[in-house]
């Protein structure tokens, strides 16, 4: 007998679907209409350089186009909505004088208060305006950053449910506190979820001032933390998070064996969670499952022969390909070549299959391309993130495609894996009673969260009109002419002295792109995912609106990072203090590369320290010096970079009169870390005045310009890197640059080679762009809305069904596998019937029972169908060996009577002449099965808690051997659904109803095998403890 005892635990909680419908807040306006005094005043008269219209003309559509926006925002239901909350932000703007009047320690009392109010019955919208306002003055005296009205705004969007649409730069983390600290206060805990650690980390440090201050709990969970870490996070009031750990610890507790392993806040783990960057992880990532894998199976040495084969097979003779969504078909040529070099009969014979892998090799030929989808680094093959650019160290592709890569470079093969439990972030966030979320960029996708999530999409105003430019795309028949325009206009916006972000698709264009621009010798920074760039992400990013900053990115990457016009303050005093500091502070050479970076320095100009900042400097490079001889410390490169990072912390966590206390304290022993502290808040004040005057000249300038290399199949994407020029009412523009020999293009199977021959003819060079949208049209109304629409969520499922409901299924299996309702007994396999049964007891039955025949059997039945009434507390087959006396106890016959009630309500029992017949003989192998199993439990002499102890182990491993089968069955039926499409058979359909088969299937044999293995165990108990234990 196969047990499933010695593999992996896998039980799964298939997730819940979110019932809760939330709603928009009602909007009441005080009249039916209102227009505004006055109609905004419109652009002044002026000519484009790219436009062939007549001013006058230009004028007249810009005023045109100005007024209909403004009709356009009217009557949409956005607006009203909006203005309804403005009565919550009258609420809020009426307190700040009470709640300015506070002390620290009375501002801090309200937590306590509120609190109380909400434990005596008020609700947690009664106390709203008046939270709004406490945490409004809170950060204002912990940050210095005052919520504006807007902003307020978007506190209440997020409490309600909603997804608050804000532009970049308009605060949304700040934003996040008033949602947080409102719903933190029922004590039911919060989830902060952003889309890396980084981001957690720096929010968590920087708004948890806010929630510290007022008296909450603020955790922190990041990779690499330990379970008891995680447990302490997880019980704070408020926690900061990314989407990925939080979805593998909710697994990980359901594959745990016993609470002590639990981590999260059960039996209740999700309360109310604020998602930043909503649209990337519901939309974007939203299909990807998260996995927790097991080792499978070992293949190793047939994939690098199938690698072999695939670089034998030519496309469009051996096989083809289909870009959209990545298939390959292998024609009858090829099937024979293949076969030929492998020297098998049949690719898809069982005994030895070989299609699997050379599939896969062929998609790793053809679909997955180096410094693309994957970099290679220290001999693997690390996938790179296509939407954020970042390498992810610990994702791998499945079913077999990671190591069909691994193949195709010749690196080192790591075992294949099978999942062992999985979940998309879309039924993982499903999961809260309560969800929200905020992002730049959700509008487009509005019926997407309305329909999975029922979270409608808020637009919330900008503080300041945006005044970006969007420039028209332009469209080139070849890459070569696309790349060198970008290149030309690149060149001409740095002579101008204004910044640049280049966004690129992958790390093989940014460094093409690169090549060409340093041919012209513009000093530029690259960010992608190769580690000497990426290390560096933030500093880039951060200086990446100054004067003359040319910076070549991912699409995404660095999202999260706002582009200040003229310079981060921050950063570049961090950078002045870390020039300054680190020869000093150890020997050590920096491990990356910082060419670029360095050439891109020489333009920028040079900040004028003050005075005192000098004087402050040559101090604390005197004292790193001296500390390092007199103490004999040899720090890192990457300690010393430490030792100013805790340092410029401190400088702001503490203020300035306690860090000279601190110094005065510690005089004698060289106060190294407060000493850099009061430097650095010193150039602080010189690089601010620095930024902000050269922040005034980048805006004369016309602000950061954005260039797009390609087009996303949605919009929305688009709008994600748009939307980095142009934040808080700053000047910017942005400019797409499409060729028709781009990837998405091909997708679609746009005729290529004849939209060459048109633009060529149009513009007599085929390197000359096309301006304006109507090609670029062609391809967004096929972007993959439809796709996710067809994104699948498991059924829900219990996964604790009772150990005698399992033995009453088995026999009921048995039974209407070989019993007829709608026919005689004679006509039933009463034979095969008592040996299934047979099989199944074992050694539990008596011997009287062993020796029942078909024909004893069948003569009862036939009594039993011809009298007129049972007794069925003492109900037994006529003539045949009554249950063991198994029932004792008013709670296991109340359980034998509920069991009886269960059979003949059943509805999936035919109606025919001999169904009571049917469910009796149902009833009596049953109470024989589970009146036996009880006996023989009892007689074991074991106590209730090991006997749960054992059944308990049983029943989840079981789960998690035909569990983990489940998983792998679906991921390859999704994959063969699709050719069924070919017989005018919806594949969707055709998954739903096969996946039933599965899932019941599924059930039915752990049912079977949880009761074979415990039969098994309690038959002989100390035989089986090894077996089981070991």
């Amino acid at each position: 007998m196969v047990t499933a005892l010695s593999l992996l635990n896998a039980p799964f909680l298939t997730p819940k679907p979110l019932t809760q419908l939330k709603t928009l807040p009602s909007a009441k306006p005080n009249s039916p209409f209102f227009f505004p005094s006055s109609f905004p005043s419109f652009p002044n008269l002026q000519q484009h350089r790219f436009n062939g219209q007549l001013p006058i003309a230009a004028s007249l559509k810009e005023k045109v186009g100005c007024f209909k926006k403004t009709l356009s925002d009217f009557t949409s239901l956005n607006y009203w909505v909006v203005r309804d909350y403005y009565r919550l932000v009258d609420s809020v703007n009426a307190l700040e004088l009470e709640i300015q009047r506070l002390s620290d320690e009375q501002l801090a009392a309200k937590t306590s208060e509120f609190k109380k109010r909400l434990t005596q019955g008020e609700a947690v919208s009664d106390i709203q305006a008046e939270a709004f306002a406490v945490v409004r003055e809170a950060a204002k005296r912990k940050l210095g950053m005052r919520h504006f009205d807007v902003q307020i705004i978007g506190g209440a969007v997020l409490h309600d449910g909603s997804i608050a649409e804000m532009k970049t730069g308009e605060g949304k983390t700040l934003v996040s506190t008033l949602a947080a600290y409102l719903n933190a206060l029922t004590g039911d805990g919060v989830h902060v979820v952003t889309v890396n650690d980084y981001l957690a980390q720096r929010d968590a440090e920087w708004m948890g001032r806010v929630h510290c201050f007022l008296g909450l709990s603020v955790g922190l969970i990041q990779k690499g933390m330990t379970a008891e870490e995680r447990r302490i996070n997880y019980q704070c009031d408020i926690t900061y998070t990314n989407n990925s750990e939080l979805g593998f610890d909710y697994l990980r507790d359901n594959l745990a064996g016993n609470n002590d392993q639990l981590v999260m806040r059960w039996p209740k783990p999700f309360h109310f969670a604020i998602v930043d960057e909503v649209d990337s992880v519901l939309i974007d990532e939203g299909r990807n499952p998260l996995l927790i894998s097991g080792e499978a199976s070992k293949d190793d040495a047939r994939y690098p022969v199938a690698a072999k084969v695939a670089e034998l097979l030519m496309r469009g003779l051996h096989y083809n390909i289909e870009l959209k969504d990545n298939s390959v078909e292998l024609t009858e040529e090829g099937i024979a070549l293949a076969e030929l070099a492998l020297e098998t009969n049949d690719l898809w014979d069982e005994n030895d299959p070989w299609a699997r892998f050379v599939m896969n090799a062929l998609k790793a030929k053809e679909f997955y391309r180096r410094d693309v989808q994957y970099i290679v680094r220290n001999g693997k093959a690390l996938i790179i993130n296509e939407l954020t650019g970042r390498v992810e160290e610990k994702r791998r592709w499945s079913e077999g495609i990671h190591q069909a890569v691994e193949a195709k470079e010749g690196l080192k093969i790591q075992a294949d894996s099978v999942v062992v439990a999985q979940i998309t972030y879309q039924s993982l966030f499903k999961l809260y009673p309560k969800l929200s979320g905020m992002t730049g960029t959700a509008k487009t996708e509005e019926k997407e969260f309305l329909k999975m999530f029922q979270m409608p999409v808020i637009e919330v105003p900008t503080n300041l009109p945006n005044i970006r430019k969007d420039l028209p795309i332009q469209a080139f028949a070849t890459a070569r002419g696309k790349w060198e325009y970008v290149s030309q206009e690149v060149e001409y916006m740095f002579r101008q002295g204004r910044p640049v972000l280049v966004g690129t698709t992958s790390v093989e264009n940014s460094e093409y792109l690169s090549d060409l621009l340093q041919e012209r010798n513009i000093p530029h920074s690259v960010l992608n995912a190769r580690p000497k760039y990426a290390a560096r992400e933030a500093e880039i990013i951060a200086q990446a609106g100054r004067k003359y900053a040319i910076t070549i990115s991912t699409n995404m990457a660095g999202r999260g990072t706002d582009i200040i016009l003229g310079g981060n303050p921050k950063m570049l005093a961090r950078e002045i203090i870390e020039d300054s500091l680190l020869s000093f502070l150890t020997r050590e050479a920096p491990s990356i590369e910082v060419t670029d970076m360095a050439i891109s320095r020489k333009v920028f100009s040079k900040v004028k320290v003050g005075p005192s900042s000098m004087a402050l400097l040559a101090k604390a490079a005197l004292m790193a010096k001296f500390v390092g001889k007199s103490e004999g410390k040899s720090w890192t490169h990457e300690e010393a970079k430490s030792i100013i990072l805790e340092s410029v912390e401190m400088s702001q966590l503490k203020p300035l009169k306690e860090l000279q206390k601190l110094i005065d304290e510690q005089s004698e022993m060289y106060p190294l870390g407060p000493s850099i502290a009061i430097t650095y808040l010193s150039v602080l004040k010189d690089c601010e005045v620095h930024c902000t005057k050269e922040g005034s000249e980048v805006k004369r300038l016309g602000g950061l310009h954005v260039i797009g290399t390609s087009l996303h199949e949605s919009r929305r994407i688009d709008n994600q890197l748009r939307g980095r020029a142009g934040r808080q009412g700053d000047p910017g523009s942005t400019r797409f640059m499409v060729s028709l020999q781009d990837e998405m293009f091909q997708k679609f199977n746009f005729d290529t080679e004849w939209a060459v021959k048109l633009i060529s003819k149009i513009t007599n060079d085929e390197d000359i762009p096309i301006e304006g949208d109507a090609i670029v049209k062609q391809v967004q109304r096929k972007h993959v809305y439809d796709l996710r629409q067809l994104i699948l969520t498991g059924d829900d499922e219990s996964c604790s069904q009772h150990i005698f409901q399992y033995m009453q299924a088995v026999v009921d299996e048995i039974v209407f596998g070989n019993a007829d309702p709608l026919k005689h007994p004679r006509y039933w396999s009463l034979s095969k019937l008592l040996k299934e049964f047979i099989n199944i007891a074992g050694k539990l039955l008596d011997d009287s029972f062993a020796m029942i025949s078909e024909e004893d059997l069948f003569q009862s039945l036939k009594q039993l169908h011809e009298s007129n009434s049972v007794d069925v507390d003492n109900f037994h087959l006529p003539n045949l060996p009554k249950p063991p006396d198994g029932f004792r106890g008013i709670r296991r016959k109340n359980s034998s009577l509920k069991r009886w009630l269960a059979i003949c309500s059943d509805d999936s029992t035919k109606n025919g002449r001999y169904r009571p017949t049917t469910n009796l003989l149902r009833k009596y192998l049953g109470d024989i099965l589970i009146a036996s199993y009880l006996n023989i439990v009892q007689e074991s002499g074991y106590d209730d808690a090991y006997i749960k102890e054992i059944e308990r182990a049983v029943l989840v491993k079981t789960l998690d051997c035909f569990w983990r089968d489940h998983l792998v069955n679906m991921n390859r039926l999704s994959s063969a659904v699709n050719v069924r499409s070919f017989g005018h058979r919806n594949p969707l359909e055709e998954y739903k109803i096969d996946g039933c088969r599965f899932f019941i299937s599924m059930l039915s044999a752990t049912r079977r095998l949880t009761v074979e293995s415990l039969l098994h165990y309690w038959s002989s108990p100390l035989e089986s403890q090894e077996l089981f234990f070991s």
